[in-house]
């Protein structure tokens, strides 16, 4: 069985923060994108906070278009001019410049009480503040708390009840929360804040809501600028046409989807993304088309491990090198799929959006 064909001047193979960048920049130019993505993101399972160059200029280009977007959503981010030393789950710290500046916990809070929520894993309050008090001067307190209502199903008194235990039962002037089970939960840690009269904020926390949430900004951001995003798609095949690729063939389920493109961006992700694959002591291109190579990299002791963590798709300015040697003029590589840009080795989401930023202009080139 077969899906209806899919026609579009850009087809972005993969969905997170990379692709979803490309194809947002590619439709501000009036091209028509279409996204494939067969699995969840890495970007959904991150923190949802990036390091950014200030100095650098496609970071600050990147920073200005998606910012504007994402406060249409609901969402308050800004750029620091100074990497911020924020908090994270587990009591260590994380440098960031995409930052809440109302809502984020950093290493500046003082007299803080780390509130954890009977049923939330997200937070443990006790780990949090043993840890804390093995790095900084200031341990914060911690607290349980056990709700009688969800923040999901019925807010208003989610947010009576907590508002006053805050209020009344914990003297700290700061109060660190486990992520809310909410798209946006702003308007919900606003409430807290003048319930209780406190600073409310929330841990830096990986696989969980913030990443669940910056991933659904970035797809409504897309969705905005007319991007066609279609999940459980995988690229399975490239119909190759002398240096070019002409065409796709994806699948979904046992169902197959012909793609028709002018161009195509792979933005897949590296090995731990599952972009690429691994065949014994190789890390391959699973299409079986493109060479990868590795790139020296700091950050793990194993070379062989470093090696593959680093291993992306060979590229010859920007274009995609085949297994024969030669470059598709039409294939663009993004992101964490390109070489030496492997988070395990310091490479983070800031470095993934501008690498993809630069990408479609790569892109624009041979449109």
């Amino acid at each position: 069985m077969s899906l209806p064909d899919v026609d579009a001047d850009v087809l972005v193979a993969g969905g997170g923060a990379a692709g979803l960048t490309a194809a947002t920049r590619l439709a501000l130019d009036g091209r028509s994108v279409t996204v494939i993505s067969s699995a969840t993101p890495a970007t959904a399972l991150s923190t949802g906070r990036m390091l950014l160059d200030p100095e650098q200029l496609e970071a600050v280009e990147w920073a200005s278009f998606f910012l504007a977007q994402f406060r249409r959503q609901g969402a308050y981010y800004v750029m620091s001019k100074r990497p911020v030393n924020a908090l994270t789950n587990f009591g260590t710290a994380m440098k960031q410049s995409l930052t809440s500046p109302l809502f984020d916990w950093t290493t500046r809070d003082r007299d803080v009480a780390v509130v954890g929520l009977v049923g939330n894993e997200d937070l443990d309050p006790d780990l949090v503040s043993r840890e804390i008090g093995r790095s900084h001067r200031a341990r914060p307190r911690p607290y349980w708390f056990s709700p009688s209502f969800s923040p999901e199903l019925d807010r208003d008194r989610f947010a009576e009840e907590l508002g006053s235990v805050l209020m009344n039962d914990v003297a700290e002037s700061t109060i660190v929360l486990p992520p809310l089970p909410q798209r946006s939960p702003y308007d919900l840690l606003a409430e807290l804040r003048k319930r209780s009269g406190k600073r409310i904020v929330e841990a830096a926390t990986p696989l969980s809501w913030p990443g669940r949430r910056f991933q659904a900004l970035m797809e409504g951001t897309a969705a905005r600028l007319g991007v066609t995003v279609l999940k459980d798609r995988r690229l399975m095949s490239l119909d190759i046409d002398g240096r070019e690729a002409a065409g796709a063939l994806l699948s979904s389920g046992g169902r197959t989807q012909k793609a028709r493109f002018n161009a195509l961006v792979l933005a897949t992700g590296g090995v731990p993304s599952g972009g690429l694959d691994v065949e014994g002591r190789n890390v391959i291109d699973p299409l079986r088309l493109f060479k990868t190579s590795s790139a020296p990299s700091p950050g793990v002791a194993s070379h062989r491990l470093r090696s593959a963590l680093s291993t992306g798709i060979a590229t010859r300015k920007g274009k995609a090198v085949t297994l024969q040697g030669g470059s598709l003029r039409n294939v663009v590589v993004a992101g964490s799929l390109a070489k030496g840009m492997s988070y395990p080795l310091g490479r983070g989401l800031g470095d993934v959006v501008v690498h993809a930023w630069k990408a479609a202009l790569a892109v624009e080139e041979v449109l």
